[in-house]
């Protein structure tokens, strides 16, 4: 008995970890707060987009990406100094198409228990530096932060990773116009 159990416990483990998580985001749980991000629209001349499938018509300019990213504080609002002046500052931020990467620059810093609203732009030059070609890809956001307290100092959660994602977005280099 001892040795089948043997057996079957590590089955059951392999299996549980081998299991595929289907979220539209991913949270960066960080000492004092729990962050998020998630695309809000897609623009495009006078089009925008709240609900896959965008289109990005380069000729009538370039994308712009409007995003949130959120902080939710692990300990409310009435806090000591150290939390409360606490902040996610930013290595990396991503547009993702596909799995081909595009950066993006996130200049402020995310405070405790608050949220910024942000937008990057898709200019057709970053698009074919890319790679890109007329065609429909998953746009995804990624974030990575580290955390620092009121002193600012570094609390221990560095390069932390959090995204979202929107969905589909139809990419249009020669005006044919977004089928």
């Amino acid at each position: 008995m001892k040795y089948l159990a043997a057996l079957i416990i590590p089955f059951f483990i392999m299996s549980c970890a081998l299991e595929k998580e289907s979220t539209d985001y991913i949270n960066g749980v960080f000492n004092y707060t729990t962050a998020s991000v998630k695309i809000d629209s897609v623009t495009n001349g006078s089009d925008t987009y709240t609900f896959p499938t965008a289109c990005i018509d380069f000729v009538k300019g370039s994308g712009v990406i409007k995003y949130t990213i959120k902080s939710n504080g692990h300990y409310g609002s009435d806090v000591d100094k150290i939390i409360g002046n606490s902040y996610l500052r930013f290595d990396r931020a991503r547009l993702y198409l596909n799995d081909t990467a595009i950066d993006i620059k996130v200049l402020e810093n995310l405070t405790y228990n608050a949220e910024i609203s942000l937008e990057a732009a898709l200019t057709q030059s970053d698009a074919r530096a890319a790679g890109l070609s007329d065609g429909t890809y998953r746009l995804e956001i990624e974030m990575v932060a580290s955390e620092f307290n009121g002193d600012g100092y570094s609390t221990g959660a560095l390069s932390n990773t959090f995204s979202g994602y929107f969905g589909n977005v139809t990419l249009d280099f020669i005006n044919r116009g977004c089928q």
